[in-house]
């Protein structure tokens, strides 16, 4: 089961912050496929790089079967076989 928990993600630039991400949680049970939809920009992509550990959060958990990996960096999560492809 892969869970997040208060995930957010922000940007800054011309000395603005821009949320991404705000406080999103969702459980994702084994064997079940889920897609997350949105407009553009909207954040998909970004959820999906910071599960793969492509990008780092401003705060929250990711869970992976109730062990936190958070802090493991993106060699340790593709052990764990999670990862992140792109279909442009």
């Amino acid at each position: 089961m892969l869970e997040l928990k208060n995930v957010s993600f922000s940007v800054g630039a011309d000395g603005q912050t821009k949320e991404i991400i705000k406080d999103v949680s969702l459980t994702i049970p084994d064997n079940k496929f889920v897609v997350i939809t949105g407009p553009n920009g909207g954040g998909k992509s970004t959820l999906a790089r910071h599960i793969a550990c492509i990008e780092k959060m401003v705060s929250g958990r990711i869970l992976l079967n109730g062990e936190d990996i958070t802090d493991k960096s993106i060699t340790e999560r593709v052990k764990l076989r999670l990862g992140y492809a792109n279909s442009w």
